[in-house]
C-alpha cells in the first residue's frame, strides 16, 4: 500500500524520498489512508499554526490500562487541545522554571566511566539515552536512586506513546506510572524549590505527568539529537573554528535539526473544513505533516541537500513544531547538546561501521553507534 510515507529507513534514503514528493505533490491525499500528506514547508507551518488543526486523541478505550496510566495519557500537553493543553502546558512551563543549570562534565564523565568497554562506548545507550534525562532529573535535585530507578525504565514507560500495547506492556506501564506517581509526588513535596507547587492535587497531577513527558521526549528526541549531531560532524568533517566553538556547535545542531532530525512527522486532524492553498481538507481527516520534508523544501532552503551550518535561514527548519504546540524543550535540548560537543567532540573516533535505525515510522533513530573516547 502507498502511504507516501518512508516504512524502512535502511533501505530509502529521506532525502531523495522526500524531494521527489516535494516536487511531484506537495500537498498530497492518501485514498488507503483517507488522509493527507504535507511535504511543502509554507503548508506544513500553515497547518502548525492552524487553530482547528487539532493532536489526535490517542484511544484508550477499555485497554486495562489503571487510572495513573490514563492520567499520563490524558494529561500530557503534547497530546491536548484546547482548556486541557492550556493547563498541561502551564504544568510544564513550572517544571522548567524550576530547572537548575548541573555539570554537564560531571554527568559525562560518570557515563562514559560506567559505559566503556575494552575502550569502546556505545554512544546511543551510554549517552544518548541517558544525557537527558538525567540533566533533567539532577537539575531538578533528584537523588541517585530515583534517577536510577527512572533511568532503567524509560525504555519500557515509552510504550505509552504507542497506540498498541501488548498485555505484559500495559501490566508494566500500570506499575510504572503507579510507582512514578508516588517517586515523583514525592519529591515535589520534599524539595524546597517546589514544594509550593504541589498544594492542589490536580496541580500536582498536572505536574507529575508533565515531567513524566518531558523525560520521554528527552529519552527519544534527545538521544536522537545527539546522535545525529555526531554523525553529521564526522561525516562532514567540519573543522572547528578557533574560538567561539560553542556557538558554532549551536549552529551544527540547528543545521542537523533541519538537514537530520530525529522526528520527521507529526500528526493533526482537522476539526473543521480546513482550506490550505487551493486543497479543502475536511473535517476529521487526518493530516500528517511530513517536518523531515519541509526542512528540505527548496523554496525556502538554498541548496536544501547540502549539509551547512553556515546557512544564514537554518533556525527556520520546523523539527520542533510551530504554534502553540511548539516544543518547550528546544532550547534545553539545544544547550545541553552544544554544552556535550564543547566537552568530547575533538577527543570523538567513530570507526566505519553499518547503521541501524529503529523499526519506528515518525522518528529516524539509530539503535547503536559505536565510538572511542
Amino acid at each position: 500500500m502507498e502511504t507516501g510515507l518512508i516504512i524502512d529507513w535502511h533501505t530509502t534514503d529521506p532525502h531523495t524520498f522526500y524531494l521527489k514528493h516535494l516536487k511531484e505533490h506537495p500537498v498530497h491525499y492518501v485514498s488507503a489512508q483517507q488522509g493527507w500528506n504535507i511535504y511543502a514547508y509554507r503548508q506544513a507551518r500553515e497547518i502548525m499554526l492552524h487553530q482547528d488543526a487539532l493532536i489526535p486523541e490517542i484511544k484508550t478505550g477499555h485497554t486495562g490500562l489503571n487510572q495513573n496510566t490514563l492520567k499520563l495519557t490524558r494529561q500530557l500537553a503534547r497530546l491536548n487541545n484546547f482548556e486541557q493543553h492550556k493547563k498541561s502546558r502551564q504544568a510544564a512551563m513550572q517544571i522548567y522554571n524550576q530547572i537548575q543549570p548541573v555539570s554537564v562534565h560531571d554527568i559525562l564523565s560518570t557515563l562514559l566511566k560506567a559505559g566503556t568497554t575494552n575502550n569502546s562506548i556505545d554512544w546511543v545507550n551510554t549517552i544518548g539515552k541517558k544525557l537527558p534525562v538525567l540533566y533533567i532529573l539532577k537539575s531538578l535535585n533528584f537523588g541517585h536512586d530515583d534517577c536510577l530507578y527512572i533511568i532503567n525504565h524509560l525504555s519500557a514507560l515509552v510504550k505509552i506513546m504507542s497506540v498498541q500495547k501488548t498485555a505484559a506492556e500495559i501490566i508494566l506501564l500500570n506499575e510504572l506510572a503507579d510507582t512514578l506517581f508516588i517517586l515523583v509526588q514525592k519529591h515535589f513535596s520534599n524539595t524546597d524549590t517546589t514544594r509550593h507547587l504541589t498544594e492542589n492535587d490536580e496541580w500536582t497531577e498536572l505536574l507529575i505527568s508533565n515531567l513524566i513527558g518531558l523525560l520521554i521526549q528527552s529519552y527519544d528526541a534527545g538521544r536522537g539529537l545527539l546522535t545525529n549531531t555526531l554523525i553529521q560532524l564526522i561525516r562532514n568533517h567540519h573543522p572547528l573554528p578557533g574560538n567561539r566553538t560553542e556557538d558554532y556547535f549551536k549552529q551544527v545542531i540547528t543545521e542537523t535539526l533541519r538537514f537530520d532530525p530525529p522526528v520527521h512527522l507529526t500528526k493533526r486532524i482537522a476539526g473543521r473544513d480546513i482550506l490550505i492553498g487551493n486543497q479543502v481538507i475536511k473535517k476529521g481527516e487526518m493530516i500528517t505533516i511530513v517536518l523531515a520534508a519541509a526542512n528540505l523544501d527548496p523554496q525556502i532552503f538554498e541548496s536544501s541537500s547540502t549539509y551547512n551550518p553556515l546557512r544564514a535561514n537554518n533556525h527556520e527548519h520546523l523539527t520542533f513544531g510551530a504554534g502553540h504546540h511548539q516544543c518547550l524543550a528546544k532550547h534545553l535540548m539545544t544547550e545541553l547538546t552544544a554544552e556535550t560537543f564543547k566537552l568530547l567532540y575533538h577527543r570523538i573516533q567513530m570507526p566505519e561501521q553499518a547503521i541501524n535505525y529503529e523499526p519506528l515510522l515518525n522518528v529516524r533513530l539509530v539503535k547503536n553507534l559505536f565510538i572511542t573516547i
